[in-house]
């Protein structure tokens, strides 16, 4: 969501407390009936909890809550916004969550299901009618999902893809986006221009892992592995695609130089969300963002001329397919400890169904919805910069890595090694990913797994 990078951070900032994370509250096998939408109801009182903070987000949640109260007028929701896993899990601890939290990264999704702070939504879900697999996508039953059970569920989504500057392609005499990453190389070369001193003016493509979202490119639907086998260990060590995704990576690096490439993050980074944008600015050909960033270039330069592609992936065999990508998003959960849980449902319920809310919630904060009915009634899906995002979501082979009860820890140990081996920390990459992936598997262990 509205921002990803952010996101990491806040579920890094989380990760002590949630080591220590328990229900307070009984997880329950759920109701035997669900609410009835038209008959009368106790007065009843639930707190929902959400990331967002954003005026345009804030006003949107609240204006769904307040027409959710008109219609069941037994139902007060208390709305919490600007509030992170980290607080979360301070309130769980404390033995006084909120009813309903809505979190902008799944990463913790297994974590909260494993160790009692979030209810099985699925004695709720089958009280109710709902059927997850006619109403979601595919792709956002993977990140809200641990083993059996439905921990969240999706409320927006995010996918990523490959933003070009259709003029800078028409100069270098580029016809087509590229498809692969050998294309993607070799475009990035023709799009690049240096200085005579040798310093870089206009960059093809930055890939370096601690970039804005570039993390993403690693997490294997770039290169079609699974960053975990089906005996739940890493595959950084059997899988040589690894090696080759690397590989592509610090050659690309290589071509620039390396402190070159240091500029680049340091200067952009801070502006990855902003007018100073690499992309907008001209100093970046090409980019590796989520759907948000329409809404930033509609914001900050709406003449900018650029397409928006999949990502090219590594080709060869079995590697990655094209069309398919990283889809992630916003989740919202159900508290163990919440004492209103069949009305707190409801209102779970509401939000992340609704069509209408849905959409205008996704028009607020530039994401895409995230059920098949919002899809199809959203006025932006054949919009041609939206439909890559759309098409993208939509494919079955698009997905997110398998979330463990290491919660976000696997991927922060991950990032620690790409940005060392980037930074030529690592000389030999098999080496290093069996390190790592033993480090990894370590860390699952310990959490449960």
């Amino acid at each position: 969501m509205f921002k990803l990078i952010t996101r990491g951070a806040a579920a890094t900032g989380a990760a002590v407390l949630l080591a220590a994370c328990t229900s307070t509250g009984s997880g329950g096998s759920g109701p035997a009936s669900a609410i009835t939408p038209g008959a009368s109801h106790a007065p009843t009182t639930v707190t929902v909890w959400t990331f967002n903070h954003l005026p345009n987000e804030v006003a949107a949640f609240k204006a769904t809550l307040d027409q959710l109260h008109t219609k069941y007028p037994w139902l007060t929701v208390k709305f919490v916004p600007n509030k992170d896993d980290a607080a979360y899990a301070k309130a769980v601890a404390a033995g006084d969550p909120p009813d309903v939290f809505v979190s902008s990264t799944p990463d913790n999704v297994a974590k909260f299901c494993y160790n009692g702070t979030v209810a099985d939504l699925n004695p709720y879900l089958t009280a109710a009618g709902v059927d997850t697999a006619k109403v979601f996508p595919a792709a956002t039953l993977v990140y809200t999902r641990y083993q059996s059970q439905q921990c969240a569920l999706p409320l927006l989504t995010d996918a990523f893809a490959l933003y070009y500057n259709k003029k800078m392609f028409a100069e270098a005499g580029i016809t087509e986006p590229p498809k692969t990453l050998a294309e993607l190389t070799a475009d990035a070369k023709k799009l690049t221009v240096k200085n005579s001193d040798g310093s870089v003016k206009t960059f093809g493509f930055v890939p370096r892992s601690d970039f804005d979202v570039n993390r993403y490119l690693y997490t294997g639907v770039t290169s079609g592995s699974s960053f975990y086998g089906k005996d739940g260990r890493t595959t950084f060590a059997s899988d040589p695609k690894w090696q080759q995704l690397l590989g592509w990576d610090r050659d690309l690096i290589d071509y620039y130089g390396a402190d070159n490439v240091q500029k680049f993050v340091g200067r952009y980074q801070a502006h990855a969300d902003d007018a100073g944008n690499p992309l907008l600015t001209g100093a970046a050909a090409m980019e590796f963002d989520g759907e948000w960033h329409i809404g930033e270039i509609a914001s900050f330069k709406k003449d900018l001329d650029y397409g928006v592609v999949p990502m090219p992936v590594l080709g060869g065999s079995g590697g990655g397919t094209y069309g398919a990508g990283n889809t992630l998003g916003t989740v919202a959960y159900l508290s163990a400890g919440s004492k209103h849980k069949q009305e707190a449902f409801f209102a779970l319920q509401q939000l992340t169904t609704d069509t209408t809310f849905l959409n205008k919630l996704a028009d607020a904060v530039s994401n895409v919805p995230s059920t098949f009915a919002a899809l199809k009634a959203w006025d932006k899906a054949d919009d041609p910069h939206w439909k890559p995002f759309v098409d993208l979501f939509q494919n079955p082979d698009s997905s997110y890595k398998t979330l463990t009860p290491a919660g976000v820890e696997d991927m922060d140990t991950w990032r620690a090694y790409l940005l060392q081996y980037e930074q030529g920390g690592e000389k030999s990459a098999a080496a290093g990913l069996a390190s790592v992936g033993k480090k990894i598997d370590s860390l699952n262990a310990e959490s449960g797994r």
